[in-house]
């Protein structure tokens, strides 16, 4: 069992630092798009906010807040919408696009307003997959690290998607707009 929960440590740490990477990048865009060769060093800064979270957290790691194996019962449901939302929140969308490559290269890579599909429940359905990657792992380990990392990538993500949903503004306008009034961010719950 403590190979599981090491396990949970390291995805939750890797996931956790999505939202600190994005923000290393986007608003910095113009500077990556002009330094093409300085964009080797983007996957290594990753790595680096992965050892530092996984750094900071290790005092927590064998932690637990409860111990039970009907916890991980729930993982595999969290998970089962993990694969879901990610199969469907990319289709549609081109691997390079998935992957943010039309932030640094618009011209190469076109950008499209994609509201169709589990675009019509949420706008940002990868990032819906990645909360429930993070909970599955939270909740089946009981880990107190594992709830922290989960509680860093919550806080994060949300100062992510502000600045994200800022930029989809600024580039699809009004489409923009009428796409959020009846879509809601995250959590798939319909407005009246």
């Amino acid at each position: 069992m403590n190979e599981l929960r090491d396990i949970a440590w390291l995805v939750c740490g890797v996931y956790a630092t999505i939202p600190a990477y994005w923000m290393m990048v986007h608003p910095f865009v113009r500077h990556w798009r002009s330094a093409r060769k300085q964009r080797t060093i983007m996957g290594p800064l990753w790595i680096l906010l992965w050892i530092a979270a996984l750094a900071i957290s290790y005092p927590l790691k064998d932690v637990l807040l409860y111990r039970t194996l009907g916890a991980w019962v729930a993982a595999p449901l969290l998970w089962t919408i993990t694969v879901f939302t990610y199969v469907r929140g990319t289709h549609g969308l081109s691997v390079p696009c998935v992957l943010g490559m039309h932030e640094l290269e618009p011209d190469r890579y076109p950008n499209v307003l994609v509201t169709s599909g589990i675009h019509r429940i949420v706008r940002h359905p990868v990032y819906l997959g990645h909360i429930c990657t993070m909970l599955g792992f939270a909740v089946g380990s009981g880990s107190a690290a594992c709830f922290a990392l989960f509680a860093f990538g919550i806080v994060t993500g949300a100062v992510m998607i502000v600045f994200e949903e800022r930029e989809l503004h600024a580039r699809f306008g009004s489409a923009w707009e009428e796409y959020c009034k009846c879509t809601p961010a995250i959590i798939p719950i319909r407005k009246s």
